[in-house]
């Protein structure tokens, strides 16, 4: 992978979005054998959260967690991946672990696609023995797609489009337009949300027209950078949403290197 220098004070200027879809080549990963051992499944269109608030806003690793069924949905929708035709096919299991614990069956089904709904945090966690004073802020349950061949194998779809987690959080609205004040004048800097807690930067800094895209997460207040992109280059970044609703950075880096100011991006 190429190298690039940072120039700017500020060391997200160039930073570009990438977000690896690459499989896995495990031998038990379904998709690297599709015509005589499957067919290869997509959890693509599926969304959910599962959000709360913390009893101890201090000591998010240690707090626990409040969820309501208000902020626990799930959307869940399992299909063929465009352009694949099932054969030797007996089943599909939809499972789900907490943590990366043991696997608990979600549903079976013989013949795609399929759509399934919480609506409710028992849903959720129907199946796990887990206790709900023992939920932290960060615990992830993720949903896999199990395939049973008439051959006799089991094999975990490997693609990361048969895969989708849903991370225990704070509620977070920061989708907005911000402006960063430059001698030259306030900039826009438009916001996404991605998912419930996850976000985009677009057209960052010095760079406004030039699409340069960066993401970060929104941990009850609490916002990190992800170092999830397509240079060798290792990017760090964090910092705060204040009581007014803007983005305060303290420390953002690349290659090593971090500038120690203060960032802000005002809400508009």
């Amino acid at each position: 992978m190429k190298k690039i220098k940072i120039l700017s004070i500020f060391f997200l200027s160039l930073f570009t979005l990438f977000i690896s879809c690459e499989d896995s080549e495990d031998a038990s990963d379904v998709d690297y054998d599709v015509i005589t051992e499957g067919i290869v499944t997509t959890l693509r269109g599926t969304t959910g959260k599962l959000l709360g608030s913390v009893v101890t806003p201090s000591d998010l690793e240690n707090s626990e967690v409040v969820l309501s069924d208000v902020n626990a949905e799930l959307t869940l929708k399992l299909a063929i991946e465009p352009g694949q035709v099932g054969e030797n096919v007996s089943k599909y299991e939809l499972v789900k672990s907490f943590n990366g614990g043991t696997d608990v069956l979600v549903t079976e089904t013989t013949t795609l696609p399929i759509s399934i709904a919480y609506n409710s945090v028992d849903e959720y966690f129907d199946g796990f023995t887990v206790d709900p004073k023992d939920l932290r802020i960060g615990d992830k349950i993720e949903f896999k797609v199990k395939v049973f061949t008439t051959t006799g194998n089991v094999y975990y779809q490997g693609s990361n489009s048969s895969k989708y987690s849903v991370v225990i959080n704070c509620a977070s609205d920061l989708a907005a337009t911000y402006t960063i004040a430059y001698t030259s004048g306030d900039l826009p800097h438009v916001v996404t949300e991605l998912s419930p807690g996850l976000y985009q930067i677009s057209s960052m800094m010095a760079w406004p027209t030039s699409g340069y895209l960066v993401t970060f997460t929104d941990t009850c207040g609490e916002i990190n950078l992800i170092d999830d992109w397509q240079f060798s280059n290792p990017i760090y970044g964090k910092g705060f949403v204040d009581t007014n609703g803007d983005l305060v950075w303290e420390s953002v880096g690349v290659d090593g290197v971090y500038d120690d100011r203060q960032y802000r991006m005002v809400r508009q």
